[in-house]
């Protein structure tokens, strides 16, 4: 390949990342995944810590190995819990901030309803425009019964 076939194709390549990171997301992860995330968190935690407690007890059948064990499910659900409520929680915020500048883009875009303060002057210049209608019509009335 030529030089500048390469630089082309370099070209292509970062226009095309560029691009894909503006109008792609970081893929979400649904709800449900985050609340069955959080669930698995507290029944390894729980796990974790049947195994630890039946060792330290001196159960039967309990050895270090189930321990070591405890303690791998211990940290494990407790990623698992921790990062799976901060998600839910992360997305539950970016939902209402969502909304809000939704509604506040609708309340931007409706008309706002003024209410206009007419002056003194204002008033009486429609307060005469209305006396002159009335005695045009009046007159009108007067004319049409003749």
């Amino acid at each position: 390949m030529s030089e500048q076939d390469k630089m082309t194709e370099q070209e292509t390549e970062v226009t095309a990342s560029g691009e894909n990171s503006q109008e792609e997301k970081k893929p979400e992860v649904p709800t449900r995944s985050m609340i069955l995330m959080i669930l698995a968190g507290c029944y390894l935690l729980y796990t974790g810590y049947r195994l630890c407690k039946n060792v330290l007890e001196g159960v039967e059948g309990g050895s270090w190995g189930f321990f070591a064990a405890g303690v791998g499910f211990i940290i494990v659900g407790a990623v698992m819990l921790f990062t799976g409520g901060r998600n839910y929680l992360r997305r539950e915020k970016e939902k209402r901030a969502e909304q809000e500048a939704q509604a506040q883009i609708i309340r931007e875009t409706q008309p706002a309803e003024e209410k206009k303060t007419m002056s003194i002057a204002d008033r009486a210049r429609l307060a005469e425009g209305l006396d002159d209608a009335e005695e045009t019509e009046t007159q009108a009335d007067t004319e049409k019964e003749e």
